[in-house]
């Protein structure tokens, strides 16, 4: 009964010696493959942030006149006036519209029609463009926003750079602008047609833009400078700039505006970046 006791004893004891090593085989096969999926997580976050990584201009700031000036001769609408001085703060604003490949990259989905990655992105409401903005900080760490309608103006100027030049780089919208009579009906790559004088693509056709401003009347004092302005505190519709593919070139020129509802996309709206980080001054000259 001894022996029989001591070999079952035995018998455990190598039961437990046997599985054992058959564990630690089984975590050493499992340990390569952990580690590759690590490392194929890494890969797709660092692909994922060269997707994501934007050219952004630094802006200097500077006093403009904002709205309807003298180069704007008699093609000014209403909304337009009267113009009224502006002093807007440094900042930076990217280079080009956000691309669709960029969208998808954080939103997981493309709402365009027209679709090609290196298209801009369009069909996005104004609550669209926050939601996106919202995960692509949460995701990078970043602060980007929408720009102000006065920091866009000012941008698509020129800046401190500005010639008074009655669209964003020249006068000759042909060859500044995808609008109705080149573009084909349809977005273009951004890019294509020539930059202004701070290196900013397309802020005269091929999208409407959207600004972070809630629309309102421009003021009636045309005295007071306006210090960083922000817009109308409360209202139903938020600001677009810049024009758009079928449009005339009317709608093209900088101090053109236009609204629709926050909740409303179009096939025309994208959006292009700003933020309040100025580190990126050495993109100043526009060069890639």
């Amino acid at each position: 009964m001894k022996k029989f006791a001591a070999i079952t004893i035995l018998f455990g004891v190598l039961l437990c010696l046997t599985s054992a090593k058959k564990g630690e085989k089984e975590d050493a096969k499992k340990q390569p493959s952990q580690q590759q999926t690590s490392a194929f997580r890494e890969d797709q976050i660092a692909r994922k942030k060269a997707i994501l990584s934007f050219k952004m201009v630094f802006i200097e700031g500077g006093s403009f006149e904002m709205g309807c000036t003298s180069e704007q001769e008699d093609e000014c609408l209403q909304p337009e006036k009267p113009a009224h001085p502006v002093f807007v703060h440094s900042f930076s604003i990217c280079k080009y519209t956000v691309t669709q490949r960029q969208w998808r990259e954080v939103m997981g989905k493309n709402p365009s029609d027209v679709r090609n990655d290196d298209l801009p992105v369009t069909n996005v409401s104004w609550n669209d463009a926050q939601k996106f903005i919202t995960r692509l900080n949460n995701f990078l760490g970043t602060e980007y926003r929408l720009p102000t309608e006065a920091e866009w103006e000012y941008a698509a100027r020129g800046g401190t750079l500005a010639n008074g030049l009655k669209y964003s780089g020249g006068s000759d919208i042909y060859t500044l602008a995808w609008y109705k009579d080149n573009a084909d009906g349809q977005p273009h790559i951004a890019g294509k047609r020539k930059d202004n004088e701070l290196g900013l693509y397309d802020m005269s056709g091929n999208v409407w833009e959207w600004c972070s401003d809630w629309y309102g009347p421009y003021p009636t004092d045309t005295e007071t400078e306006l210090i960083n302005p922000a817009g109308p505190e409360t209202g139903t519709e938020r600001v677009l700039r810049g024009g758009y593919f079928e449009g005339p070139a009317l709608f093209c020129r900088v101090s053109c505006r236009n609204k629709s509802k926050p909740d409303f996309a179009a096939s025309m709206f994208g959006l292009r970046l700003a933020t309040d980080k100025v580190e990126q001054k050495q993109e100043a000259t526009g060069e890639e």
